[in-house]
């Protein structure tokens, strides 16, 4: 019995890799790849046309700042003529300067001084945690924190002349905890 199992089994092996060829794939011509093409740079010159010319344009009128007579004068400065204005430039207004927004404060910054107070305390704070630090013993990367550190005072410094506190205590805050880790290390 065991020797009809593997005659089965043997034929049905040697039947199944006489059927599995790989097919020929179907031969092709091959292409011909054309040769390319020469290569001639030619050079143009572009003969630029000058400019055209530009009407000059007249000088905008100055405004004269008259001291203003007290008085009896004022009789005489009616009496003065009006300087004559061309009549064929055209008048241009002086550009309106742009009104300065007021400054939007946020509910830790609205009163000044109390924010100005606040970011000189943590300045300080950081100030002495960085006074305690011997910077010879630090690590190359820790130098470089305390230069940042360093550098983040002094922007606070001009944020706070620049009366802009919500940025002068944001960076204050950032220094004062960059200055403790410094010294926890």
């Amino acid at each position: 019995m065991n020797r009809i199992a593997s005659v089965v089994l043997l034929a049905a092996m040697a039947s199944g890799c006489a059927a599995a060829q790989a097919k020929v794939p179907a031969e092709r011509p091959a292409l011909d790849v054309p040769a390319a093409p020469p290569r001639v740079i030619e050079r143009t010159v572009q003969e630029t046309a000058p400019p055209d010319p530009v009407p000059e344009v007249p000088p905008p009128p100055v405004a004269v700042a008259r001291p203003r007579p007290q008085g009896p004068a004022r009789e005489t400065a009616k009496a003065e003529p009006k300087p004559e204005t061309p009549v064929d430039a055209p008048v241009v207004p002086a550009p309106v300067p742009a009104p300065v927004p007021p400054l939007l404060r946020t509910p830790q910054t609205a009163d000044s001084a109390g924010a100005a107070r606040q970011v000189s305390e943590l300045l300080e704070r950081a100030n002495k945690a960085l006074a305690s630090i011997n910077y010879q013993s630090l690590t190359k990367d820790r130098r470089a924190e305390y230069e940042n550190v360093k550098l983040m005072i002094n922007e606070c410094e001009q944020a706070v002349k620049a009366a802009n506190f919500e940025k002068a205590l944001s960076l204050a805050d950032k220094a004062e905890r960059l200055a403790n880790g410094l010294q926890t290390r």
